[in-house]
């Protein structure tokens, strides 16, 4: 007769299967390049077989992503879809922007995204898959502001720009974590940053809009 422990265990055993294999396939990106390492290698040095990687991560590319930038580009059309009654998304896209910067602060954070850095930038079919996971996430927020009230065009201007902002977040904090700046003077600087280019664009597209009469 099954338990809740015995659930408990192997959900567990399930979780550092998962994690053992994620940290020998990062391992392996790092020392010889997301291009040049086969899952076969990272089913050895995880001493899994390849099957059990695919049944953790599907595609070769999720053991490097491992579906953190996508649960990322959740979070963010969450928090435009979910914001409170009054306000509007492109604040509540500020809102979360900006806060989010704060993660950069945690050493663990740091260290993943330095890795991040170097491996993407090293392999060609990452960067790839990384754009397509960014136009997806600009395609939900134009959809999502269009059942907002938005018209097409302008549901599409406003989620390309929002998007590009923290795209270039992403590439700011990239570059000066790689040249070795690090904490809250940093986090100060690019928080700042990003909540003027925000602000900006809120007052562009929100309030010069509901002076019109309209509204994003």
């Amino acid at each position: 007769m099954k338990t809740v422990d015995d659930d408990g265990l192997r959900a567990r055993k399930k979780r550092e299967t998962r994690e053992r294999i994620a940290a020998a396939a990062r391992e392996l990106f790092v020392a010889h390049g997301f291009d040049e390492v086969t899952v076969v290698e990272v089913a050895q040095a995880a001493q899994v077989s390849e099957a059990t990687v695919f049944n953790y991560f599907p595609t070769k590319d999720d053991l490097f992503f491992g579906g953190g930038l996508e649960q990322f580009q959740a979070a963010t059309l969450a928090a435009v879809r979910e914001r409170p009654p009054g306000e509007s998304a492109i604040a509540a896209f500020r809102r979360f922007t900006v806060a989010n910067v704060a993660h950069t602060a945690d050493p663990g954070a740091v260290e993943l995204i330095t890795t991040a850095a170097r491996v993407v930038d090293g392999s060609p079919s990452l960067r790839a898959r990384e754009r397509e996971i960014v136009a997806a996430t600009t395609d939900a927020l134009a959809a999502l502001l269009q059942s907002d009230g938005s018209d097409r065009l302008e549901a599409w201007a406003i989620a390309n720009a929002l998007i590009g902002v923290q795209r270039a977040i992403v590439a700011e904090i990239r570059t000066e974590i790689l040249s070795g700046s690090r904490g809250p003077e940093l986090i100060t600087r690019v928080q700042q940053g990003a909540d003027r280019i925000l602000a900006r664009l809120e007052f562009a597209f929100v309030v010069r809009s509901e002076v019109g009469g309209d509204g994003a």
